[in-house]
């Protein structure tokens, strides 16, 4: 059995995403606060995290686990929870 590298991409990326949404409903949930409002945010600053800056694992990576406006440190926990999911759906 061949598996269709389109296919497994797809999978991938859409195992990419869940994990994105697992990190916010893991950091938010047992603070009781909602997974829709605010959108994506700097833990230390509050400041918006751009689209751009908000791609699993790849922001992570070019930004050096930083945030982009304040500089402060982003847990691995974040890349990798989107890493294994990503893996697991593949």
């Amino acid at each position: 059995m061949t598996l269709d590298p389109i296919a497994v991409a797809a999978l991938a990326i859409l195992g990419l995403a869940v994990g994105s949404f697992l990190n916010v409903c893991i950091y938010r949930l047992p603070m009781g606060e909602s997974i829709v409002f605010p959108p994506s945010h700097c833990t230390s600053c509050g400041r918006a995290i751009r689209f751009y800056n908000n791609i699993p694992i790849l922001s992570y990576l070019i930004l050096k686990g930083r945030c982009r406006d304040c500089g402060s440190r982003i847990s691995i926990q974040y890349p990798l929870v989107e890493l294994f999911s990503g893996i697991a759906l593949t």
